[in-house]
């Protein structure tokens, strides 16, 4: 067996080596870390060379100038009950309506019943909301892109919601365009491991002696800009800011997340889809009236299909143009940069109990302490942006 690349930074997991060989030669295998890569069996490859054809690392079209005059949107559910069961604004509560609407697929990461994080599609708006909510955790595409190439091929309009790299991973896979097609990306901070989920929630079962019911990786129970880490038992609660759950602790201190994530290639305001979707941070600071505690959607219009899109959604959301100054996404700018401490977190995971590891590692040091509930706040809320990207993005 024979790996596609020669560092582990120039694979995302996207799939597209594996869904595009015709020989069933390429196997998705799990690391040492629990993140997936294409493993080549020799015996079955001819090498016919699709798999470096199709691979987005290959064909880097997208870092040349972008051709279409990118518009930038805050929008915001008209339904407060919509915008309180989604990660920020409800925007993609409204687009995926419209898709459905139309007859068409939708297709997300959602939680499987063990609480595993994969791709799956929805017909109608209750498979729909397994979709909605953000899910910190690299999701397991499996063969779904084989199955968005069928749809498209039999009329169906398809809306694919994923990461910038899955994006852009079915958009090579696929090869030619589909006007059938919507593609839209979540701006996104990195990808944790699965393996290190699976761990948090052995470690929670566990701890409460209960087994999960429902995750919610950020509940706005305590409001849209305080928003909690969410796990109901049977019985009891699990619930804990950014700052005190050792999962998010972690996540956020660039521990687990996979090696491509710090050096990605997407971080930037060039998309390779039709439309994404963020938080908008900061309306608050140039639109105050409009920024409030229940979300606040970013949305980037990128093609001419996602202003189609946009126009059709209007009566849905609340909407207002805006510019790149004044939303707040930083992973536009640079990506984040790797910890000097994740060495040590994978050693540290494959040798001890994880108990160790989040007494370890799962406590943020004085100095985030100082950053995340001091410095950072108070730099956001002058406006000085810059320092804030310095802490937690490389430049």
């Amino acid at each position: 067996m024979i790996c596609l690349f020669e560092n582990k930074a120039q694979c995302s997991g996207c799939t597209a080596c594996k869904n595009i060989c015709a020989n069933n030669a390429i196997v998705m295998k799990a690391d040492e870390e629990g993140f997936y890569y294409p493993i080549i069996e020799e015996a079955s490859c001819t090498e016919c060379g699709a798999c470096v054809r199709v691979c987005p690392y290959s064909n880097k079209e997208f870092t040349e100038a972008a051709p279409y005059d990118q518009e930038v949107y805050a929008g915001k559910h008209k339904e407060d009950n919509v915008r309180k069961d989604s990660a920020s604004g409800g925007a993609f509560t409204a687009i995926s309506d419209y898709i459905l609407g139309q007859g068409g697929l939708v297709y997300g990461a959602v939680f499987n019943e063990k609480f595993e994080v994969i791709h799956d599609k929805a017909k109608d708006k209750e498979e729909r909301n397994r979709i909605r909510g953000s899910k910190y955790v690299q999701s397991d595409l499996d063969d779904i892109f084989l199955d968005i190439e069928l749809n498209l091929k039999n009329g169906k309009l398809v809306l694919f919601t994923g990461t910038p790299c899955q994006n852009d991973g079915l958009k090579h896979y696929l090869v030619k365009e589909y006007d059938n097609l919507i593609l839209c990306d979540i701006a996104c901070h990195g990808v944790p491991s699965p393996k290190v989920w699976e761990s948090y929630k052995n470690y929670l079962e566990n701890k409460y002696q209960d087994t999960i019911r429902k995750v919610t990786f950020r509940s706005k129970d305590k409001g849209w800009h305080n928003s909690t880490m969410k796990v109901e038992f049977t019985k009891q609660l699990h619930q804990k800011s950014m700052q005190d759950d050792p999962y998010y602790i972690m996540f956020f201190s660039h521990l687990d997340m996979r090696p491509s994530c710090h050096e990605c290639i997407y971080a930037s305001y060039h998309r390779v889809t039709d439309l994404t979707i963020a938080d908008f941070w900061g309306i608050e600071n140039s639109v105050k009236e409009y920024g409030d505690d229940l979300g606040v959607s970013l949305l980037l219009e990128n093609t001419v299909k996602g202003k189609e899109i946009l126009d059709h959604i209007i009566p849905e959301l609340q909407m207002i143009k805006s510019n790149r100054k004044d939303c707040y996404q930083p992973i536009f700018a640079a990506p984040s940069k790797c910890s000097p401490r994740r060495t040590l977190f994978w050693e540290t995971y494959n040798t001890k109990l994880f108990v160790e590891v989040i007494q370890k590692f799962g406590k943020l040091t004085i100095l985030q302490i100082f950053q995340k509930k001091f410095a950072v706040p108070l730099l956001k809320k002058v406006r000085l942006y810059k320092f804030v990207e310095k802490i937690y993005y490389k430049r």
